[in-house]
């Protein structure tokens, strides 16, 4: 029924926007990450700097917890990728099952324009870190 292919057209782009805004989100982390590393750059290896783990506050040198940033950033990355790779495959199944159905988006720009655009912004914002 035209009932059931909204509710299933619905849940598609739902599963679209989620993934949009977990890549944005990421990219924020790997971007925080980049700042932390830019940071300690400019400082000897011996000083000491704080790291959350586990949600314990735990006293480390730079040597130590450099690595572990870009580790984890590398991570992240990854996981930004694979996400990417899924956002592309619900787009192509968005636009098969709109293809199928005959559904114009009447929202307008639509959300593989949107995909695209979010993943190549970078965000802008600031922030501190405590060295």
């Amino acid at each position: 029924t035209a009932q059931q292919v909204q509710a299933a057209f619905q849940q598609i782009e739902k599963e679209c926007s989620t993934y949009l805004n977990k890549i944005a989100e990421l990219e924020q982390e790997v971007n925080e990450h980049s700042l932390v590393l830019k940071a300690f750059e400019k400082v000897e290896p011996s000083r000491r700097c704080f790291r959350m783990v586990g949600g314990v506050l735990v006293e480390r040198t730079v040597a130590e917890v450099a690595p572990a940033v870009k580790q984890n950033q590398e991570k992240i990355r990854a996981v930004v990728k694979r996400f990417e790779e899924e956002l592309k495959k619900k787009t192509e199944q968005r636009t098969a099952f709109m293809n199928k159905y005959g559904l114009n988006r009447q929202g307008g720009g639509g959300g593989a324009a949107a995909a695209s655009g979010e993943q190549s912004k970078p965000s802008a914002s600031g922030g501190s870190v405590l060295v």
